[in-house]
């Protein structure tokens, strides 16, 4: 039971982050997640809670929705989700978790001590964003890290953002629960442990929501990149 106490604070803390900013959620909570409960059922759970929390954001806001750049996203990021979904099933675990936490630390490094570039977004960096973006999410349900570099190029006003980015994921994670269901990956302790994170997840989306109103997101965004690199350094220890 203190494996899934602590499964709940993570969540909580990741998702009041992602209901700041719209994304970096799963990013945050999945890899002390996976060291927790391992890797299937800790991509069902977040499968599960992210359609849920999702979806519970963009209602907050729904005439900020871009629908276009939604389904133009799911459309670029297919061929990397497909091959995502092979790596999964055919690539060692803890090589994949070092991969992950490389890729984790190196965004938050970056993030410590570089400005963000404003830069062309030419078709082969968008196809190469997207197909890592697709990689991510069928591996750790986390494709914040790639998607905010398209999405920080394609929205300006912040509302648009955060809600579009939050119909993306919704989208994204009932295409992974088919899949997972499919492979017969359900079972009553993730669905059951996935209730559980779901509340606390509630209540910090309405925590979030009313800080994403009254606050700059400055603030955020540093202790989101300070539990970002606590993330990808979890991801080198061993379960």
């Amino acid at each position: 039971m203190l494996k899934e106490f602590f499964v709940c604070c993570i969540f909580f803390c990741a998702m009041l982050i992602n209901a700041v900013t719209g994304f970096a959620g799963n990013l945050l909570a999945m890899p002390t997640t996976i060291q927790l409960i391992g890797m299937t059922d800790a991509k069902v759970m977040s499968t599960i809670v992210g359609i849920v929390t999702c979806a519970v954001i963009a209602a907050l806001n729904p005439k900020a929705i871009n629908w276009y750049e939604i389904i133009k996203a799911i459309l670029l990021m297919i061929p990397g989700i497909l091959f995502g979904l092979y790596l999964f099933y055919n690539v060692n675990y803890h090589f994949l978790l070092y991969v992950y936490g490389s890729i984790i630390l190196i965004i938050a490094v970056k993030n410590f001590f570089t400005k963000p570039l404003v830069y062309k977004m030419t078709l082969p960096l968008v196809l190469l964003i997207m197909t890592g973006a697709g990689i991510m999410h069928s591996l750790f349900v986390s494709s914040g890290a790639f998607m905010v570099i398209y999405a920080m190029h394609t929205f300006k006003d912040k509302s648009e953002f955060r809600a579009t980015m939050v119909v993306l994921g919704a989208f994204l994670n009932i295409l992974l629960l088919f899949q997972e269901i499919i492979a017969k990956e359900i079972t009553f302790y993730n669905t059951g442990l996935s209730i559980a994170v779901i509340i606390p997840s509630l209540l910090a989306i309405f925590l979030g929501n009313r800080l994403h109103k009254k606050l700059s997101g400055n603030k955020f965004f540093l202790l989101a990149n300070i539990l970002l690199l606590i993330s990808g350094l979890v991801c080198f220890f061993k379960a």
